[in-house]
């Protein structure tokens, strides 16, 4: 197993702890915890995806990355806007 294919073990792997935290109600969909490895997951997988030529899968762990970027600038801006 090369580099590149652990990084994928590892992308997969983070989406998915990060979805049985929030399933099990242990993070909120919107805490620092869950977006942060949404975001670390989107960012390997988007790596992963675009070294594999899968760029539609590229395109969506992007999009899924930056979402999570969102979502905790907007939490930080609503934070300080009290």
């Amino acid at each position: 197993m090369n580099f590149i294919d652990i990084l994928g073990w590892v992308g997969s792997a983070t989406y998915l702890i990060a979805f049985a935290l929030n399933s099990a109600k242990k993070v909120t969909s919107d805490s620092f915890t869950y977006q942060g490895m949404n975001i670390v997951a989107g960012i390997i997988m988007t790596y992963y995806t675009f070294n594999h030529g899968a760029y539609s899968a590229t395109a969506l762990n992007s999009i899924w990355a930056i979402i999570g970027v969102g979502t905790l600038v907007n939490k930080h801006w609503n934070n300080n806007q009290s």
